[in-house]
């Protein structure tokens, strides 16, 4: 694991992490997800570090070689979905995240993993909100739930 990453780990506390990603039949592939990476479980991170409020299911650290570091925002959701819910869960882990990410070397993706689909108006609200991390606003990526490489089909290349 390199350094960056073992750092983030260590500053985030080795019991707050995880090795998978999964929430109420909603499973993130973690199948062709680069190997130097670090799963942040936030229900677990956040009351570790005193924080409160909304917040997304995981944060994934991944060191890309050669790249800026990856901070991806994972919220899961199983049944219906309100994208603004959603979007506010998002921006509690890009908050998060950022604490352990420096913003010039650090890119960040979030994802929203959803069932059966979103209806039309709640894709339209999530299309309208934007994500700040680090003074950049990002617009949500989505995915599938329990779908083969439903994470790496997201991720940058």
């Amino acid at each position: 694991m390199s350094a960056i990453l073992n750092g983030i780990r260590s500053r985030v506390g080795p019991a707050n992490c995880s090795n998978s990603c999964s929430r109420n039949r909603c499973q993130v592939n973690l199948t062709d997800v680069p190997a130097d990476h670090v799963i942040v479980d936030a229900d677990k991170a956040f009351p570790a570090h005193g924080w409160e409020g909304k917040r997304c299911d995981f944060i994934l650290f991944v060191d890309c070689a050669g790249r800026p570091l990856l901070a991806a925002l994972l919220e899961l959701k199983s049944g219906r979905t309100d994208a603004l819910d959603a979007a506010k869960q998002l921006q509690g882990g890009a908050h998060f995240a950022a604490r352990f990410a420096s913003p010039s070397e650090t890119d960040c993706l979030p994802v929203l993993f959803h069932g059966k689909g979103l209806n039309r108006i709640e894709r339209g609200r999530l299309n309208r909100v934007k994500i700040t991390f680090h003074g950049r606003e990002l617009t949500v990526r989505t995915a599938r739930c329990n779908v083969p490489r439903n994470l790496a089909r997201v991720l940058p290349r």
